[in-house]
């Protein structure tokens, strides 16, 4: 092939290759613009401001610009003089975005908020020789804001102050240094970015706390959802902090002290690792020698409580994760010698409990396969995390109260504690009880016998004491005053004995009536009881209303109430005296009380009154009323005690099982109806 051939073919394809190209462009469609979205700023340096050439500049600019163009948009800006106007232009939808605001609850009333992008510090500054040193002290002064900025309202928290406004953040620096204002209310970037600028940083200092925090974004017309879901999934890009952080060092600059320099951190992260090396190592240097030390009084604790459990002969075993036993006391050495040479051959918990029962060293009437399947239950039962209690009898006769339980996330316990001796006990007090309790129980029998079968004679006695003193009028004989002291003196005793017998069948009988408990009001059976009780007419007696309904035997419960009440009649020392009946429930019981006003009983004797035969006062009676009447609440479940009254006489309160809700429920709706 010629040199002239190969420049023909060079041209060629180069002819080739242009029309292609030309053919690729002229076909490609045109690149489509984006929407324009409308942002209003203002002249707040370095956030936003107008530029000499008449372009919009700062850190606001540049972060609305970079989000726009990441959600598909381009931005156009139009001024306006303040926050305030700024808000105006959204609400009247003039604009569509605006710049960096505070997220106060009244302005995400006002559009639609973005993410945060950052934190407004407000901030409060004074000259630095001046005497103020809290925000405090401030109140009263004169106070420097922007107008119609968010410091505007932060300056207010300040007490009594005198704000004047100003039109940007440059014009505060000269009357503060002047004296004219006694502090400036500011955005802290803001205001640090200026005193750099103007190389004020040593004349002019910041008060500490600051005096709000408030997170700071943009906000969206609310007719923009669509935009302001855009801009948010560009804010949440993960370089978006990296961006944000070298756009606000490119435009509020850094601190001139060392501190603030590039490479200062580096340095002091190298620096500060090792400090922090050397002071960890010897953090835990003392650490150790601190352990070591309560380790060493650990063991000794430890080892006295194992002392102590091997002087009590108590036995212990440890099982590893494989239910193998790795260490053992002496006192299992001592009590179960056969089985230590199976735990050294490394038996498991499960052969070692098939191992004593073949040898029968525990008293059980398992069969082996039965013993098989108790043991693999137990150890399925411990690798569930769940305690295990058996009471064991050895064939020697002795009874041991086991516990096994988890010890640790790989280690299993058994504890063997020999309660022979506390179940010898518990079996001679059971026996002792029974014993007791037939002894009472034919005490009882004994007494209502006596009792009835004295009741019959005094009956005839006092019939016959009749009989005779209307003999003697019918024969119209005059006794002397001597034997008519002596009948009277008679017929009072065996009254006496007559109510005394008839007390003592009553208190007998509370141990073996078993008649049924029925549900009844307490209201509708306290006419009868009252009527019943004989009590004088110079006692008033008032029922509170709407006593709970109770599930007791009606009769013993008329007895019971008749008893309280005639009690708190009979012992009242006043002409005229007062009681009062009334009812409470709690949970599943009523509590019925009666409390009279008459002399009381003193703190110490009220345990007494409960007693047999106990009488505190020479009023007449036999002493048994009372008795009878705890007898009969303790065999309904219940309880009664004795208080002192609010002045003076006593509270008996009685507590008795309450209605069911149910029964409850018909007795109120029966009553009502």
């Amino acid at each position: 092939m010629t040199m002239q051939s190969i420049l023909r073919l060079f041209v060629l394809a180069n002819v080739l290759f242009a029309s292609f190209f030309l053919g690729c462009v002229l076909s490609a469609e045109p690149v489509a613009e984006r929407p324009i979205l409308t942002a209003v700023y203002g002249d707040f340096a370095p956030y936003q401001f107008t530029a000499e050439d008449g372009s919009v500049q700062g850190y606001n600019a540049d972060v609305t610009r970079m989000l726009a163009e990441r959600a598909g948009y381009d931005v156009a800006f139009t001024a306006a003089e303040n926050p305030r106007q700024f808000l105006d232009m959204l609400a009247r939808g003039e604009v569509d975005l605006t710049p960096f605001m505070a997220l106060t609850p009244a302005r995400r009333r006002a559009g639609l908020a973005t993410l945060p992008l950052g934190e407004y510090v407000l901030a409060v500054y004074v000259r630095q020789d001046t005497k103020i040193r809290e925000i405090g002290s401030l109140s009263g002064r004169k106070i420097g804001v922007v107008a119609g900025a968010i410091t505007q309202t932060a300056a207010k928290l300040i007490s009594e102050n005198h704000i004047v406004e100003f039109r940007n953040s440059d014009d505060l620096l000269l009357p503060l240094l002047n004296g004219e204002l006694d502090a400036v209310v500011s955005v802290a970037e803001t205001f640090d970015a200026r005193l750099r600028a103007h190389f004020m940083e040593d004349k002019i200092r910041r008060l500490k706390p600051p005096l709000a925090i408030i997170p700071y974004g943009l906000l969206v017309r609310r007719e923009l959802p669509d935009v302001h879901a855009a801009l948010n999934d560009a804010i949440e890009v993960p370089a978006t902090p990296d961006i944000l952080e070298t756009l606000r060092a490119q435009w509020f600059g850094r601190d001139r002290s060392i501190v603030h320099h590039p490479w200062f951190g580096n340095v002091a992260l190298i620096v500060g690792g090792i400090a922090m090396t050397t002071v960890a190592l010897g953090v835990y240097a003392i650490r150790l020698r601190r352990r070591s030390a309560v380790l060493l009084v650990e063991n000794g604790q430890n080892q006295l409580l194992i002392d102590a459990l091997d002087n009590i002969r108590a036995a212990i075993i440890i099982f590893d994760s494989d239910m193998k036993a790795v260490n053992w006391n002496a006192g299992f050495k001592v009590r179960f010698p056969l089985l230590v040479p199976e735990l050294r051959r490394a038996a498991t918990m499960q052969e070692a409990w098939m191992y004593a029962h073949k040898n029968e060293m525990f008293a059980t009437e398992m069969t082996q396969s039965e013993m098989g399947r108790f043991a693999a239950t137990t150890a399925a039962r411990l690798r569930a995390g769940k305690l295990v209690q058996r009471n064991v009898l050895t064939s020697e006769g002795n009874t041991f109260d086991l516990t096994l339980f988890r010890l640790g996330s790989g280690h299993f316990a058994a504890i063997w504690v020999d309660v022979t001796e506390v179940h010898l006990q518990n079996e001679r007090i059971a026996t002792q009880g029974e014993e007791l309790s037939r002894k009472n129980q034919q005490l009882l029998a004994f007494s209502a016998m006596a009792a009835h079968d004295l009741k019959a004679p005094l009956v005839q006695q006092v019939a016959l004491l009749n009989f005779i003193l209307e003999d003697v009028a019918d024969a119209q004989i005059k006794l002397p005053a001597e034997v008519q002291s002596n009948i009277a003196i008679l017929e009072n005793l065996s009254n006496r004995m007559r109510s005394l017998v008839g007390d003592l069948l009553e208190y007998a009988k509370a141990d073996f009536d078993a008649a049924p408990s029925v549900c009844f009001a307490p209201d509708a059976r306290f006419e009868n009881i009252l009527t019943l009780s004989a009590v004088s007419p110079a006692i008033t007696v008032t029922i509170k209303p709407d006593i709970c309904p109770v599930r007791v035997n009606p009769n013993a419960f008329d007895m019971v109430m008749r008893n309280l009440i005639t009690n708190a009649a009979k012992h009242n020392d006043r002409i005229a005296g007062h009681i009062i009946l009334r009812g409470h429930k709690r949970g599943e019981h009523v509590t019925i009380e009666v409390e009279d006003d008459g002399p009381g009983i003193a703190a110490e004797k009220s345990a007494q009154v409960f007693e047999p035969f106990c009488r505190l006062t020479k009023v007449e009676g036999t002493g048994l009323g009372l008795a009878f009447v705890k007898k009969t609440v303790a065999g309904w479940g219940g309880t009664i005690n004795v208080r002192a009254g609010a002045k003076r006489g006593c509270i008996v309160s009685v507590t008795m099982p309450a209605a069911s809700t149910e029964t409850t429920n018909m007795l109120v709706a029966r009553t009502a109806s």
